[in-house]
């Protein structure tokens, strides 16, 4: 199977459909600021991204992740009563995006999937 490579315009395209948030990763960049330099820094993105493609290998920072406790009921002094949750860097939001893209398409075009998939 050839990947597809990535254009600027896909990756413009991912980060204006991610759903506006403020939390960011151990990087410190928030969606919310990633959508405001979007077209500055597709380019180099890009770059990052096609690399990951070709080479098959997914690069070790994006596998970071802050893990933070959301209270969710009861008691604040009992740690059952919190869920962890893991921030994700943006970039390797918009990776895993790219990924999925190609992978449906890939499972559709030679109809690997049955309707009876979820």
């Amino acid at each position: 199977m050839e990947i597809i490579p990535v254009s600027e315009t896909e990756v413009v395209s991912i980060i204006k459909h991610l759903k506006p948030k403020d939390s960011a990763g151990y990087d410190g960049i928030s969606i919310n600021i990633l959508k405001q330099c979007a077209y500055i820094i597709s380019k180099s993105l890009t770059h990052i991204y096609n690399c990951s493609l070709t080479s098959g290998t997914y690069p070790e920072r994006c596998k970071f992740a802050v893990v933070r406790l959301i209270y969710e009921k009861g008691g604040l002094d009992i740690m059952n009563n919190y869920r962890p949750i893991s921030l994700l860097t943006v970039s390797s939001k918009i990776l895993e995006t790219i990924m999925f893209k190609r992978l449906i398409q890939h499972l559709e075009s030679n109809n690997i999937l049955t309707p009876a998939q979820f």
